[in-house]
């Protein structure tokens, strides 16, 4: 009986540790995630020289206030690593989960070149140097890898007793993701590439922050006593 109740306690207490760890990282990744959509609105404001209709968010990276679009492209990266790591600890690693969480590393990776590879400002036709096709295919590669993440995560949900209720919702915000990049690719061919990406980037990143929402909603759960 002893023994029985040392090892009831040690789960316990292991259960409870990780889900301390687990809301730690989605709490992260929400405030990550909700500071860059605060950097990228004040900067509407601090840059009025940027039109928010035909140029690039990270043209927000060159020229004054610099360091905040670039901060907020690193606060990005980092939001994706603890998602990552954060799902890592509640969901059943599958392989199909592996492999997304492999696309969220890559996402990660791919924010970092974003922010020190600033994109081509005032060009007719980004990319025009090297610098600028850098940071277009890092970023192009990490939102990419952010919408096809969350359909594998979104199809894993379903087979998880703990998040079959998050299923449908996921599902729903990984299909308006797609919606929104054949949005993006329409306003580009009439020179709205600056209000299209705006669309496509903000929901892009809804998964990931709902998706973090809940994670620290099912850790916290745990944490509840009794």
């Amino acid at each position: 009986m002893i023994r029985e109740a040392r090892t009831l306690k040690a789960s316990l207490t292991s259960t409870t540790n990780r889900a301390r760890k687990v809301a730690s990282l989605a709490f992260i990744t929400i405030g990550c995630i909700m500071y860059f959509f605060l950097i990228v609105a004040i900067l509407h404001v601090l840059r009025p020289d940027d039109n928010p209709i035909r140029q690039a968010i990270s043209n927000y990276a060159v020229g004054p206030y610099g360091l905040l679009m670039i901060s907020a492209f690193l606060a990005l990266a980092l939001a994706m690593v603890t998602l990552a790591l954060g799902l890592a600890g509640d969901i059943k690693l599958t392989r199909r989960a592996r492999v997304a969480m492999l696309l969220l590393y890559v996402a990660s990776f791919g924010l970092v070149i974003v922010g020190i590879f600033p994109g081509d400002v005032n060009v007719p036709h980004p990319p025009a140097t090297v610098t600028g096709l850098i940071h277009w295919m890092a970023a192009g590669t990490s939102f990419l890898s952010i919408m096809i993440a969350a359909f594998l995560l979104s199809y894993c949900f379903k087979g998880d007793e703990h998040w079959q209720s998050y299923y449908y919702s996921a599902l729903v915000l990984a299909l308006i993701t797609v919606a929104a990049l054949a949005v993006f690719g329409m306003l580009v061919l009439i020179g709205w590439i600056g209000i299209g990406e705006r669309i496509y980037i903000t929901t892009s990143l809804l998964w990931p922050l709902f998706t973090a929402v809940q994670l620290w909603s099912s850790a916290h759960g745990l944490l509840r006593p009794g």
